[in-house]
C-alpha cells in the first residue's frame, strides 16, 4: 500500500476513534470518518489481548494483504481503522476476507465494480 494511504500517527488514530462511526462483525470492527483528502487512509489496530507480538503482526499482515485486494473497491475521501477482535487469530484467511467485505458493505463504503 502507498505511503500516502497509511495512518501512522497516534494523533490521527485518536481523532478517528473519537469522531468516527463504528460498525462491527464477529472478527473485526471498522471505524470510519470522512476526510478532506482525495484518497483514503487506512490503519490497523490489534490489541495485546489477542496474543503475542508474532500473532499480532501475522494478523496485521493478513489484514493488509486483504485490504490491498479490495483497494479498488474502497471509497475514497474516508479514513478507516480496522480493529481486530479476539478470535481472529484462529480464523481462516477466507473468513477474514468475508468479514472485511461485509464490514465495508455494512458501512456503505464498498463500491461494486
Amino acid at each position: 500500500m502507498k505511503k500516502q494511504n497509511r495512518l501512522k500517527k497516534r494523533k490521527e488514530f485518536n481523532w478517528i476513534f473519537k469522531n468516527g462511526v463504528t460498525n462491527s462483525v464477529s472478527l473485526l470492527a471498522l471505524v470510519t470518518t470522512e476526510s478532506k483528502l482525495k484518497d483514503f487512509k487506512i490503519g490497523y489496530s490489534v490489541s495485546k489481548k489477542i496474543g503475542n507480538a508474532v500473532t499480532r503482526n501475522k494478523i496485521k499482515r493478513r489484514l493488509k494483504s486483504l485490504v490491498l485486494k479490495f483497494e479498488s473497491n474502497i471509497m475514497p475521501k474516508h479514513n478507516y481503522i480496522f480493529v481486530a477482535r479476539t478470535g481472529i487469530e484462529k480464523a481462516h484467511f477466507t473468513e477474514i476476507e468475508n468479514s472485511i467485505k461485509e464490514l465495508l458493505k455494512k458501512s456503505g463504503l464498498f463500491k461494486e465494480l
